[in-house]
């Protein structure tokens, strides 16, 4: 009696064909991911780009009073990453650079389990790209961040100017907010500073090329919590030379630039005075050695003047040929200590070099090493009469015929004074 054909068994042409079409079904399902994926990155890189231009863009210029321009952004869908090129804003009229900002490229990476989350972005990484920052003062003694600066302390001035609901009430900082939550868990900055000073010189012109690490960075905390952390490492540029820094430290949560806190320390390593060629000519000096150290102290945008110092150290000092007639013929010191506090708001910090220069010079060492070299160059070696100090070299100048002692202390004194004025810079 025959067999019957097993009815639940497909045949071998059937099976094939079910696989060749699951086959067919996954590989258009991709296809169709990819172009999707591909059409949102274009769509977020074309809105985005023209939202910026439209909108933002605008908004910023009339907010801060600056012209910015964007070249184009760039999205990385699946990888969580956005990145913006091209970001220039001009100098204000009266100013001989053309640009105050230039940012190559300015990258994000969120990661795609921050894309869906709410409340708060969470910023794995955040690069800033061949920055170039040109910080100018004109003839006029006018800055290039002025605008900018005023633009944002009327901003704050109008936020705290006490804004009220309908109920009386003052908003809510929810309300005022204008930026969501963000933290970047690590960021660098690879940026380069110039500094022209058309007050100084033709101009007196100073680069400054820094790599700049940061990790936990974020907008909003306690604002005397320093959670944050800044890793400074720069090189002071002249021509082919190169004088090293550091600078690190802790800073708080960022809600207003202007009332940042922060702890920093630093050094410097020795530099030749004729870097800065234009600014010591203008000082009364053609040459000599610093090195230095600085520590910033900075509390709601407050410099402590008690904590905040730049220390100098200065050597080998020689003094131009104008300045040396002035002095009579006293000789600088082998070495000289400078502290120069420095105090003010962070928008306006004030130095005061020429009250420290007094300090320095008027102090008991470094008198006593004028009055050894005064001796000395008059041919007295005696220790007794350096110990004696102002008496010594009173008796000493009076037997040469040369000025009173306190006439030769007070030349010293007023060095730099007829240049600095003693005001703050």
């Amino acid at each position: 009696m025959p067999q019957a054909a097993c009815p639940s068994s497909a045949s071998p042409p059937a099976a094939e064909k079910e696989k060749t079409m699951i086959r067919k079904i996954i590989v258009i399902a991709l296809a169709l991911c990819v172009i999707l994926v591909a059409g949102i990155q274009l769509f977020l890189a074309y809105g985005l780009t023209d939202s910026l231009r439209k909108w933002v863009v605008p908004a910023i210029k009339t907010k801060y009073n600056a012209d910015v321009s964007i070249s184009r952004i760039s999205v990385n869908l699946l990888g969580g990453a956005l990145n913006v090129h091209g970001i220039k804003v001009a100098n204000p009229p009266g100013f001989d650079e053309p640009l105050m900002l230039l940012v190559e490229r300015c990258g994000l990476k969120v990661g795609l389990p921050a894309l869906f989350k709410a409340g708060s972005a969470d910023i794995q990484k955040a690069v800033l790209k061949d920055l170039i920052l040109n910080i100018s003062r004109n003839k006029d003694g006018a800055l290039n961040l002025d605008q900018i600066l005023s633009a944002m302390q009327s901003q704050k001035s109008a936020s705290s100017s006490g804004e009220t609901s309908a109920a009386g009430q003052p908003e809510s900082g929810a309300k005022q907010r204008a930026f969501p939550n963000i933290i970047i868990k690590k960021m660098e900055i690879v940026t380069k500073l110039n500094y022209y000073d058309w007050q100084i010189g033709q101009p007196f012109k100073l680069g400054i090329e820094m790599d700049i690490q940061l990790s936990n960075i974020a907008n909003y905390g306690f604002d005397d919590s320093l959670s944050g952390v800044i890793n400074l490492h720069g090189n002071i540029l002249e021509n082919d030379k190169k004088c090293a820094f550091d600078l690190n430290g802790r800073i708080s949560p960022i809600a207003d630039p202007l009332l940042v806190s922060f702890d920093l320390a630093g050094s410097m390593q020795t530099i030749d005075l004729k870097t800065f060629k234009g600014l010591i000519e203008n000082i009364g000096l053609q040459e000599g050695k610093a090195s230095g150290t600085i520590t910033l102290v900075c509390r709601k945008g407050q410099f402590d003047p008690e904590k905040s110092a730049l220390r100098l150290k200065f050597s080998d000092i020689v003094p131009t040929k104008e300045k040396a007639d002035k002095m009579g013929g006293i000789p600088m010191p082998s070495t000289l200590n400078m502290i120069i506090p420095i105090r003010g708001p962070l928008s306006n910090p004030q130095i005061n070099v020429a009250e420290a220069f007094i300090k320095s010079m008027t102090s008991e060492d470094t008198v006593n090493s004028i009055l050894k070299g005064i001796i000395d160059s008059k041919g007295a070696k005696s220790d007794g009469a350096v110990k004696d100090g102002k008496k010594a070299i009173e008796s000493e100048l009076s037997a040469t015929g040369g000025k009173e002692p306190a006439k030769k202390i007070s030349d010293v004194k007023g060095m730099f004074g007829d240049i600095l004025g003693g005001k703050d810079k």
